[in-house]
């Protein structure tokens, strides 16, 4: 389920936000020229990082309607939201239907990053040394300074034993969490099941 915002709408000049856009740049480019060669195209900027589309025109010659209309098709949007309208409540089932099967937008982006950082770090190690096992080391490197460069040992602090207490948890307890995600899930699916029926 792909939604447009049209963040604003004014003569000959109209800006919508399309998120989508990020993952999928060559189809942004792809879009910026569609909507270039409309008659009575004025300027087209699109910013895929901000999922941004700005579009100045001539409203007499080419409608903003029409340009909703090229969009919707080349990007396959199936909702447009306009302003002061509300999400349709079908897009908000959905959104977070989709973050608790596939993890929220920004814990996927953090999960990429990490999995490209280890992934670069085992190319520099040509494979004998990963992400975690360099984070491990330096860890112990910097305990192992701390303690001869002091002579004393130092309790973490109350935030540090919580994340390792929590980290504990999470690694010795995974398979029951994942079986009470996947119950979760299953448990939305069912009630979006009973509402899209009713």
């Amino acid at each position: 389920m792909r939604v447009m915002y049209v963040v604003f709408r004014n003569y000959g000049r109209m800006r919508m936000r399309l998120g989508c856009l990020r993952q999928e740049r060559e189809a942004a480019h792809a879009l910026a020229d569609a909507l270039a060669s409309l008659p009575g195209m004025d300027t087209v900027e699109i910013r895929p990082f901000t999922g941004s589309i700005l579009t100045i025109h001539d409203p007499v010659e080419l409608p903003a309607s029409r340009i909703v209309e090229v969009v919707k098709e080349r990007m396959d949007v199936t909702h447009v939201v306009f302003p002061g309208e509300e999400r349709p409540a079908e897009v908000e089932r959905a959104m977070v239907q989709d973050a608790m099967l596939s993890g929220s937008r920004v814990a996927r982006a953090a999960t990429r990053f990490v999995e490209e950082v280890d992934l670069d770090v085992l190319r520099a190690s040509n494979g004998s040394v990963n992400l975690g096992t360099l984070a491990a080391l330096g860890f112990v490197g910097l305990g192992a300074i701390e303690f001869f460069g002091s002579g004393k040992l130092k309790l973490p602090a109350w935030h540090e034993l919580w994340w390792r207490a929590y980290r504990t948890f999470t690694s010795t307890e995974k398979k029951v969490i994942d079986q009470t995600r996947e119950a979760f899930n299953e448990e939305i699916t069912s009630l979006e099941a009973g509402a899209e029926s009713s």
